[in-house]
């Protein structure tokens, strides 16, 4: 991908992150704001709706105070003007009232006159607030008055909710016992409400089953504001919910989004004009230095860059390049001087290492070999070849030596069976130190190439190296059509490598012995079909911090041994062989377990059958 690309990405990256930033502020910091606006204009809107219908009771309370303190309503009360009612309870006069409901009842619970007026018709039609004729003691009407004044409240009728007023009936200067209770009532008008308020409501009676909760309730498009009122007993009596739009909040988010559409253009804005500079001030140049760097890479020579004398970072740069470019240059040759000697011990190292694994083992066997020759039994079988030769030997005593060398001579045979063994394999271990020498020599000119390697005959192989070592077995078998691909002669020095090492593990920790299991797993590696090798001991271990260390040049983890090579020499033929190698322990006195993993030869084998 180009820089200007990469520029162009990271600048719309920034203007996305910038946009939703600024996006998530102004959702979070001004739509909140919008949204207590709509919120507090939505509370507004149901306060006006609750105080018109507060106000209405307070009028008709005020018109129930006048008249239930005046003299007239006390004598009518009282049976004293047969003419009170005409004069006062007409349908013109509790119209210039603005009321609809005129209830007069008397100390004793007596309703003296209940008249009202239904004016929704063409003419008036008479209508009672209450269908008694008499309250109870408890009605809420009849309830003692704490103060000489008048009370408000709301009643449901047949023809819908009435806004009352009530005082007690007594004299104009209030001097008078209460003779009674005087009621005015309204019904409440929702349409002239809603005019009046601007509000947009619903006044429906109280059902305790499926009444909204008192509160706000927010939709997509409304809020609704749910109130209870109550009557004047305190029981619910009706609902009045108010809707209002939340015009507000879409006017919120209409701003919101101008906002991130300016926000976007202007970041367009800035992308082309910070590209269109940065391609003319940077790109260009930058293009020129990785032209070059890329030639540098083809051909291998350091040629340095011509100076473009602009004095900016990129001038410093180029600079800096020519100077390094000369450095380089010079360390180049040096390395080159170095590189040979270097090359050459090192090889000369791992071949050393390698070598002495393999002739090891052939100290083991000329050793038993010696040993055999001094055994106690050929010396008397020399003894008794001696006193054969005796003329004077007793005849039982010839018959028992006779017997003796009869099975002396069947040892001889089993003796000489084993040393032909013995023999065959120091044969063996010295074609095998051949083996490492030529395969070293093809590997210096470059000849080695991978071919399928049988696990299960390396292993035969290598085995033989510690099968001299007491106490040492080594556990598990191997599928025969198990092969892997590399060189065999660098595979068996590098697995005879980690059966010493597993070897030396066990001996090192009690020196009782041990198992070294060998083990196979299927497992992919750099995308191909591939074999896990496992080599577990029950040696010493390997500490967590020394895993990474151990397949490093001169490291051991053993104070006894030099050098350290084997796992170094190790890890890097398997790497060369397209291969991974690595180990694993518990910790000190936990056994380790190495895996060595190399491609499967499937298709070779497949090609070979």
């Amino acid at each position: 991908m180009r820089i200007v690309t990469k520029v162009n990405l990271a600048l719309v990256g920034v203007v996305a992150i910038s946009a939703a930033l600024n996006f998530v502020i102004l959702t979070t910091t001004v739509m909140p704001s919008f949204q207590a606006l709509e919120t507090e204009t939505a509370e507004r809107n149901q306060n006006r709706v609750l105080e018109a219908i507060k106000l209405q009771r307070e009028q008709v309370a005020n018109s129930a105070r006048d008249y239930a303190f005046w003299d007239d309503s006390y004598e009518f009360i009282r049976g004293e003007r047969s003419d009170y009612e005409e004069k006062n309870v007409s349908a013109e006069s509790l119209k210039a009232l603005g009321v609809d409901y005129f209830l007069a009842v008397e100390a004793s619970g007596k309703i003296k006159l209940d008249k009202g007026f239904d004016a929704s018709g063409e003419e008036p039609v008479s209508v009672r607030l209450l269908s008694a004729n008499a309250l109870p003691d408890d009605h809420p009407l009849r309830r003692p008055f704490p103060a000489i004044d008048a009370r408000s409240g709301l009643m449901r009728t047949a023809e819908g909710l009435v806004a009352v007023g009530y005082a007690p009936i007594t004299t104009s200067d209030r001097g008078a016992d209460p003779s009674g209770i005087l009621l005015f009532g309204k019904l409440l008008d929702v349409e002239a409400l809603r005019q009046a308020t601007e509000v947009n409501f619903v006044l429906e009676p109280f059902d305790a089953a499926s009444a909204p909760v008192e509160g706000m309730v927010q939709s997509a498009d409304v809020i609704r504001t749910h109130t209870v009122l109550t009557g004047i007993d305190g029981a619910p009596l009706a609902g009045v919910t108010s809707t209002t739009k939340r015009s507000i909040s879409a006017a919120g988010q209409r701003a919101i989004y101008t906002a991130m559409g300016l926000l976007a253009l202007g970041g367009v804005l800035l992308i082309g004009t910070l590209a269109f500079a940065l391609r003319r001030i940077a790109v260009r140049r930058l293009a020129a230095l990785r032209d070059h760097i890329v030639r540098v890479a083809a051909t291998g020579s350091l040629e340095v860059i011509p100076e473009d004398g602009r004095g900016d970072e990129l001038s410093d740069t180029v600079s800096s390049f020519n100077r390094m470019a000369a450095q380089l240059a010079e360390l180049r040759n040096e390395l080159r001087r170095q590189d040979y000697h270097h090359g050459a011990a090192d090889q000369a190292a791992g071949i050393l290492h390698n070598v002495r694994n393999a002739v090891s083992p052939l100290s083991a066997v000329t050793w038993d070999l010696a040993r055999g020759e001094d055994a106690p039994w050929k010396q008397n079988l020399a003894k008794a070849l001696v006193q054969l030769e005796d003329p004077t030997l007793p005849p039982d005593r010839a018959d028992k030596l006779r017997q003796f060398l009869a099975l002396s001579a069947q040892k001889f045979l089993d003796e000489a069976a084993k040393r032909k063994a013995d023999l065959q394999m120091l044969a063996t271990m010295v074609r095998h130190v051949d083996e490492i020498l030529k395969g070293e020599d093809l590997a210096s000119r470059g000849e080695r190439v991978r071919e399928p390697i049988s696990l299960v005959a390396s292993l035969a192989e290598v085995s033989k190296m510690i099968d001299r070592r007491p106490g040492i077995a080594i556990s598990g078998e191997l599928p025969a059509d198990a092969f892997v691909l590399g060189h065999r002669i660098a595979f068996e020095q590098v697995l005879g490598n980690l059966l010493l090492n597993a070897a030396e593990a066990i001996e090192a920790s009690d020196g009782t012995g041990g198992t070294i299991s060998v083990s196979l797993a299927s497992t992919q590696h750099s995308g191909s079909p591939a074999f896990d090798l496992t080599i577990r001991d029950d040696g010493d271990g390997i500490a967590a911090d020394c895993l990474e260390r151990i397949f490093e040049k001169g490291y051991s983890t053993r104070r006894e041994r030099s050098g350290g090579l084997g796992l170094h020499w190790s890890a890097n033929a398997v790497n060369a062989m397209s291969g991974r190698i690595y180990a694993e322990s518990a910790g000190k006195g936990h056994g380790a377990t190495l895996h060595i993993v190399l491609p499967a030869a499937v298709d070779q084998l497949r090609e070979a059958a």
